[in-house]
């Protein structure tokens, strides 16, 4: 037995379309705007860890200079480990357009010898500008002690 089609009224039709149209924007519109948003968040760490990498050069050299009183072998430091951007501040707007190109970048690190063993927390502030970058500031935040199977790399102890 061969059942006959349902026929559905035109308004109806027009109806059931309308609310499909309707629903199929509101989720391109939620899942763009979700993308948006992700892709913004990764545009964000992308260009924190661009900005560490860019400094790392200058973050070693702060480090093996601070601690080459203290210790008999240079701490190693890593964008992955204890390395986090604590400001950015500059490029302000002048005029119209024109940004200050004078950057102040705050950076907290944790040097670490042998198996990511601290040897202290540091804060450097750097300040780049076209002409290059430069150490501004360093504070030693604090010291960690070490095993005693690591002591003989101890010159003398940390402040």
């Amino acid at each position: 037995m061969i059942s006959k089609p349902i026929k559905y009224s035109r308004q109806y039709r027009v109806l059931v379309m309308t609310l499909a149209f309707l629903v199929l924007v509101t989720l391109c519109f939620f899942c763009n705007t979700r993308a948006e948003a992700e892709m913004a968040l990764d545009d964000s760490v992308r260009l924190n860890d661009m900005v560490k990498s860019l400094l790392m050069p200058h973050i070693s050299t702060a480090v093996e200079d601070f601690y080459e009183p203290y210790l008999t072998i240079k701490p190693i430091v890593a964008t992955y480990y204890g390395t986090e951007i604590v400001s950015i501040k500059g490029g302000e707007n002048i005029h119209e357009g024109i940004y200050n190109s004078h950057y102040t970048v705050t950076i907290d690190t944790v040097p670490y010898v042998g198996p990511h063993l601290a040897v202290g927390k540091d804060r450097l502030t750097f300040s780049f500008n076209p002409a290059g970058i430069q150490l501004y500031k360093h504070e030693h935040l604090e010291s960690s002690t070490l095993p005693p199977h690591y002591q003989d790399i101890v010159k003398q102890p940390l402040p």
